[in-house]
């Protein structure tokens, strides 16, 4: 068999986060005002038809006198999908263990023109590799709340986990093998902002820290761990994020991976721009030195269904999974997505 089983986080990590929830599971006491619990039903009985509109003016009467007045009723305003995603998540928090999408959540069936790397493969495996160019592509993204209404209500604290797999489901002569799998563990404390300049509004402010692995061993094992910031804008229907990075660093011996940033860089942009229920997606990164390396992904997504849309996905360059990260990929996909960024 050529995958393994995932093997578990690392203690130390482990610890770490069981810690931290243990130290910020008191903050998540508070009662439910009745602004949060009418935006709850409204988004549970109306799904992806409500807006931002329709929750002001349904919940608005509901809201205690302490909570901040977005905008009055019947006011025209742009409708912001930014705004509407954390009006819903800041009401369905108040439902214990419920679980909201982080990153999008899709399955699709890719194609890559170029080629896999396999020499690490056979020699982990002791064995002749051919990987075909066709598999499915599927990730997995969740997050949920450890604490809010920090910092004057504007702060709140969030785990996450992202699981994006690689499955040779066509390939039957070798057992449909998990080609690659890639656990993302994340926490971080997000910062809700309100300033403009020339027309550009911060919306978002993150500080966390993320460890990525592919829970392999030997001469397949991939991590790294990095502790980042990222900033999100809006302007109008078109939302952005731009994120650095730092890399923790790691001792010679134990680095799998010790020349990842000059494939991977030290940060990425994200935007996405919403027009008539269609999603635009545009992501990069760039190492930015002279030996340049980088990666591009274009997505779009369109509403087929009120449980799941249509979705494209073209990635080209460095980095689509862990064990590529120094291979370049030219892949193609076609799918359904579950959940989007917005």
């Amino acid at each position: 068999m050529l995958s393994q089983p995932p093997a578990y986080l690392t203690s130390r990590f482990l610890v770490s986060l069981l810690l931290l929830v243990t130290l910020t599971d008191s903050a998540n006491s508070e009662p439910s005002s009745r602004y949060e619990q009418c935006v709850l039903e409204l988004v549970a009985s109306g799904a992806d038809d409500v807006t931002v509109a329709q929750i002001r003016e349904t919940c608005l009467p509901h809201m205690e006198v302490s909570e901040p007045v977005l905008a009055e009723p019947g006011t025209d305003v742009h409708e912001s999908a930014l705004e509407r995603r954390l009006a819903v998540e800041g009401a369905t928090s108040i439902v214990p263990f419920v679980l909201t999408p982080h990153r999008p959540n899709y399955i699709i069936a890719a194609h890559n023109f170029d080629s896999y790397a396999e020499e690490g493969f056979e020699q982990q495996f002791n064995e002749d590799v051919n990987f075909q160019d066709q598999e499915v592509k599927f990730q997995l993204s969740y997050k949920f709340s450890i604490a809010r209404n920090l910092f004057n209500d504007r702060g709140a604290l969030f785990f996450a986990y992202t699981n994006r797999s690689f499955w040779q489901v066509f390939d039957d002569r070798d057992s449909r093998p998990f080609r690659e799998t890639n656990h993302e563990p994340e926490a971080w404390f997000a910062l809700n902002t309100d300033w403009s300049l020339f027309g550009l509004k911060n919306r978002l402010i993150n500080f966390g820290i993320s460890h990525q692995s592919n829970g392999r061993g030997g001469l397949l094992s991939r991590s790294w761990n990095r502790l980042y910031a990222s900033f999100v804008f809006e302007v109008n229907d078109f939302y952005f994020g731009i994120k650095p990075w730092y890399r923790i660093p790691e001792q010679k011996s134990d680095d799998d991976n010790p020349d990842i940033e000059d494939y991977l860089g030290h940060f990425e942009f994200q935007g996405v721009y919403k027009h008539n229920k269609n999603s635009y997606g545009l992501f990069f990164r760039n190492n930015l030195q002279k030996d340049n390396r980088g990666a591009i992904r274009l997505d779009w997504s369109m509403p087929v269904h009120n449980k799941w849309r249509a979705y494209v996905q073209w990635f080209y360059g460095y980095g689509e999974s862990l064990i590529d990260y120094d291979n370049k990929v030219n892949s193609l996909g076609v799918g359904v997505q579950l959940s989007d960024w917005l």
